[in-house]
């Protein structure tokens, strides 16, 4: 690359690790070379510093990581090869020093690109430093740097690194003499001003003299002169010593010193012939030694901390026995006092008696009173059982039932209160769903109708729709004011850490005002460390580059490239990744805007999580009119949630080196990019974040994906795409559909590698007619091959019941058996004694009033629960008016935990489509619930301290302690004949033992209780429906 500025100097300066390029660069940069401004700090191995540029320290780490060589550059490979993909940035690096008259920079990785840099700098010229290489690898061994420990198993591979790097050395010097100096760390510490003349002879460039005072004797530690150390390497590695030789023969010396660069070697006695291994072991010995030195006088400071602190208690308890002798004297004086006081108590005592004999007359009155009361008492609770009764018959009404449809239909039309407008917006579709009805038919309008639903609410996003003047009074209380903006600015001073995170924003034909305001939410933001990498893929509206040109222009931290062509949003977005430096990468659309703390609570958790390797936010929309409605509150990292539906998305974050390592954006995944991103981004890391705070504006309007599945229907067939490519990279067999009437949720569905057994729990007492039709639609609807059902007879005395029992042992002889356990109901001893009696590898817990609907549950539930990863396995359960009873178990609310949905139409998709999709939840119910034996069996089983209630949370929650996810199938589906005003604790004895149930589990799972990661802080702990939390 040949600059404009014929005057420009270049100096690369480079060698072996350990050889004195930093007290090269450090001299270079004191007589006036500019070797950059991100310069790697100081450490235990270069106190003064290691004066390397992070740009290309960094270029070069990736390259050989690439090679699967580390960072270091421990290798003994010559002349590496750079792909091709690395060109573009090494061109930016030199461009981003065009500027600058006189520049370098120091790596000793250079030594392995030495032919790369020579043919794409052409007039730089290469300072090559070396050093004696038994110093060299004495200071390796003494340093200890991460990355160093394959020293421990081979000591000669130090060596053989330095003969690899120092031929590398000699090679280009002989190749390019006329533009390289070749001196030794030995003729600059002796003086530093030799390497100036040096410059100026060979290259004709007059630099600065260096201070004075810029070299201290002490960092070149030669003391290895002193010992046997050369004369072991010339007797053990001749090789070496003769290419050190030749070093010193080429390498340009002061006269003072060209005779002692190589000392006289004492003999070396037989007994003396150490190997190299003792060396290293002399050393880490001495690091022992100084640490073990470390430990003892901090041990001596914290014996003289005790021996204080014991005095001080002395002194305490000594004043203490002080005050007791006072304290005596006065209780002795008190005790005088109550005497005295005791007899005026006698006389007190004889009156009282007289008062006692009234009173008791007092209480025979009482106790008449009394008993009117409990019979009045007694005539309420009638009276309360029949309004309970009333109630459950207006809500199974068919006018109740049109009521719950009507508040939805409002939800999903819009309709508000007092709102003509919203009144003819409700009259014109009500006219279209007619004409639907009366054209299409039922079932298209009912099809249609329910998707309209989801996409109104778009992909991901909240299916309970949250009231706009709901959520603006959220905004009001949450939303960042000035005062909290300029706190957060102060708190930024005083981060540790401060990554630079570069935000990508590709760019095609965007309306200009929505490219102004997105990159004006950029330049408000709080957090000062950031650059905006803009790819503009080939606009053809002319106001785009006139925007980008003006904000690139304004602010230096605003990148640009203009794209020749128009390669869709994967090819541009990897564009801007070419542009960004920064340690994380932010993904903004070309019309979306972010909130001005959002880099600020991104630098934020980095400072408190800095191995994250994966950060995402809430999110919201923001109309036309810019304002802000449809927010989506997520729940942590949930990886099978991940694969039905994109729910991480904005504002999304992540490690540059990660998004490299995996190639950035993938071709042919256009408008499921991130997607796909995502997907392989979580297969190589589990350090994931979630930030519960909505820092991201998602634009709707006609065009933007936000403003439903129609607007780019390309983007689901892409999503199932990338699912399909996930499931095959990770070695899981299964197939990807689409919900139907749902576009952007997805369904997995496993294939089952071994039909192995499966063992079906069901406990019951008497109810011999409900227990009949459980039995009868598993036996008869169920299709998996091989599964046993196991009865648990806790005290039945119906014979209906053991007729029944009875019968099934009769037909079903080889699949259904019954065991009597006599003992007071206690749902978690009964299963456990159960699972000892099971033969199958799967335990499927079941209550004795379910009623099976999809044939094949049981094959649903073993795809999954055969995984791994998988502890609990539950499904849809509906109560046979066809709402929802069980969809999954959200924590917190009312206390311990609640079912998700419950009460809600079926027809429902949920909120984000949880109902019709498969979910990880904390925790899922017992009435239906599937794991492997050896699951079970690993965490001890039920709780048996919970005899009644939450005893299924508390076994879900200690899977998820194991490192299990339970998981929910939409597609089980089963009927639950629990009445729905079932469960009232409305008795003394049901309240104590639910209120001591419950303060287990509040005792026990408080912090997960109190922050469900399957759930969101954002949401109410109140009630069951997923409303905002106001």
């Amino acid at each position: 690359m040949q600059n404009n500025d014929s005057k420009q100097s270049i100096f690369i300066i480079t060698g072996m690790h350990r050889s004195g390029t930093s007290l090269t660069a450090s001299l270079l940069q004191s007589a006036g070379v500019d070797i950059g401004k991100r310069l790697m700090p100081a450490g235990a191995g270069n106190v003064k510093g290691y004066f390397e540029n992070l740009n290309f320290t960094e270029f070069h780490e990736n390259i050989l990581l690439s090679q699967g060589i580390s960072k270091a550059g421990w290798t003994v490979e010559k002349q590496i090869k750079v792909p091709e993909q690395f060109l573009g940035r090494a061109k930016l690096l030199v461009q981003e020093n065009s500027s600058r008259k006189i520049w370098g920079w120091k790596d000793p990785r250079t030594t392995l690109f030495l032919n790369y840099w020579a043919d794409l700098i052409p007039q730089a010229n290469f300072l090559l430093i070396y050093r004696a290489p038994w110093e060299v690898i004495d200071s390796l061994y003494r340093r200890r740097n991460v990355g160093d420990e394959g020293f421990d198993f081979n000591p000669n591979f130090a060596l053989e690194i330095w003969l690899n790097y120092n031929q590398e050395v000699l090679r280009f010097y002989e190749q390019f003499s006329e533009r390289c100096l070749l001196i030794s760390i030995y003729s600059i510490a002796h003086d530093p001003s030799f390497l100036i003349q040096a410059i100026k002879d060979k290259f004709g460039i007059p630099l600065n003299y260096p201070d004075s005072d810029i070299y201290d004797d002490s960092l070149l530690n030669t003391q290895s002169y002193n010992l046997h150390r050369p004369a072991l390497i010339k007797h053990y590695f001749p090789q070496v010593w003769e290419l050190y030789q030749e070093l010193n023969a080429k390498a340009v010396t002061p006269e003072a010193l060209s005779s002692s660069l190589v000392p006289e070697l004492p003999p070396l006695p037989p007994y003396e012939a150490w190997v190299l291994q003792d060396w290293l072991d002399l050393r880490r010995l001495e690091k022992e030694s100084f640490k073990l030195q470390t430990q003892l006088e901090q041990s001596h400071e914290e014996l003289d901390r005790n021996r204080s602190q014991l005095q001080q208690t002395l002194q305490q308890n000594q004043a203490e026995q002080e005050r007791s002798h006072v304290e005596l004297a006065q209780s002795q004086s008190q005790l005088q006092q109550t005497q005295s006081q005791l007899q005026q108590t006698q006389s007190q005592l004889q009156q009282t008696q007289s008062q006692l004999q009234q009173t008791q007359s007092q209480l025979q009155q009482t106790q008449s009173q009394l008993q009117q009361t409990q019979s009045q008492l007694q005539q309420v609770l009638v009276e309360l059982e029949q309004s309970k009764t009333l109630i459950l018959a207006m809500e199974s009404s068919k006018f109740w039932k049109m009521r719950i449809a009507w508040f939805w239909l409002k939800q999903v039309f819009g309709v508000t209160e007092n709102s003509k407008q919203s009144f003819n917006r409700l009259l014109s579709r009500a006219k279209k769903l007619l004409y639907l009805l009366k054209n299409k038919g039922l079932k298209y309008t009912i099809t249609r109708l329910s998707r309209k639903v989801y996409l109104k609410l778009d992909d991901g996003s909240a299916n309970i729709e949250v009231l706009p003047e709901t959520y603006q009074g959220w905004l009001q209380k949450n939303f960042p004011r000035e005062s909290d903006l300029r706190k957060m600015a102060e708190t930024v001073e005083v981060f540790t850490n401060k990554p630079v995170i570069s935000i990508i924003m590709p760019v095609f034909n965007t309306a200009e005002r929505f490219l102004r305001e997105a990159i004006e939410s950029v330049l408000t933001q709080v957090y000062p460390y950031w650059e905006l990498c803009i790819a503009d893929d080939a606009s053809t509206q002319p106001h785009v580059r006139a925007v980008l040109e003006e904000y690139r222009a304004k602010d230096s931290r605003i990148k640009v490239a203009f794209r020749e062509q128009n390669g869709h949003i994967a090819q541009a977005s990897n564009s801007a990744i070419e542009l960004a430096t920064g340690e994380f990468l932010s993904l903004l659309d070309h019309d979306d805007l972010l909130t001005p703390d959002a880099l600020y609570e991104v630098a934020l958790l980095l400072n408190r999580h800095p191995e994250a390797d994966m950060i995402y936010s809430d999110e919201d929309k923001v109309d036309e009119h810019n304002q802000f409605c449809l927010p989506f509150f997520k729940p942590d990292w949930c990886p099978d949630s991940f694969l039905s539906r994109m729910y991480t998305c904005h504002l999304g974050t992540y490690r540059r080196s990660l998004v490299t390592e995996i190639g950035g954006f993938r071709v042919g995944y256009e408008g499921s990019q991130d997607y796909d991103l995502v997907l392989r981004v979580t297969e190589k890391t589990e350090k994931i974040f979630h930030i519960p705070k909505i820092l991201y504006h998602w634009r709707v309007h006609p065009e933007s994906a936000s403003s439903g599945a129609e607007a780019k229907p390309y983007a689901y067939i892409a999503a199932e795409k990338a699912l399909t490519d996930a499931l095959s990279r990770r070695g899981e067999k299964g197939v990807i559909s689409g919900t139907p009437g749902y576009m952007g949720l997805y369904v997995t569905r496993y294939k089952i590698e071994n039909h192995k057994l499966v063992s079906i729990i069901i406990p019951t007492k008497d109810l011999g007619e409900t227990l009949n039709k459980c039995l009868k639609s598993i036996f008869e609807k169920s299709v998996y091959p091989k599964y046993e059902v196991i009865v648990i007879d806790n005290g039945s005395t119906e014979d209906h019941t053991t007729k029944v029992i009875n019968f099934w042992e009769t037909h079903e002889p080889s699949r259904f058996r019954c065991y009597k356990l006599d003992i007071p109901f206690n749902f978690s001893k009964i299963n456990n004694y159960a699972v000892t009696q099971a033969k199958g590898e799967y335990i499927l817990l079941l209550n004795n009033d379910i009623e099976v609907v999809t044939p094949d549950w049981i094959d649903a539930m073993v795809e999954q629960a055969q995984r791994p990863s998988i502890g609990a396995v539950g499904g849809l359960l509906l109560y046979p008016d066809n709402s929802i009873q069980h969809a999954g178990i959200v924590l917190g609310i009312g206390g311990v935990a609640s079912h998700s949905h419950k009460k809600l139409p079926s027809i429902y998709p949920g909120y984000g489509g949880q109902v019709i999709t498969i979910n990880n939840y904390s925790a899922i119910t017992g009435a239906c619930l599937m794991c492997r034996r050896e699951v079970y069996e690993r965490v001890g089983g039920f709780e048996e301290k919970l005899a009644v209630a939450y005893n299924d949370v508390d076994f879900c929650l200690k899977l998820v302690e194991k490192g299990y996810r339970n998981i929910y199938l939409p597609h089980v589906v089963l009927y639950h004949h629990e009445s729905k005003s079932r469960g009232h604790e409305d008795t003394p004895e049901k309240l104590a033992r639910l209120a001591k149930e419950a303060e287990y589990m509040q005792t026990k799972w408080s912090k997960i209780l109190k922050d469900d990661p399957c759930y969101n802080p954002n949401l109410t702990r109140s009630s069951d429906d997923y409303r905002i939390n106001i």
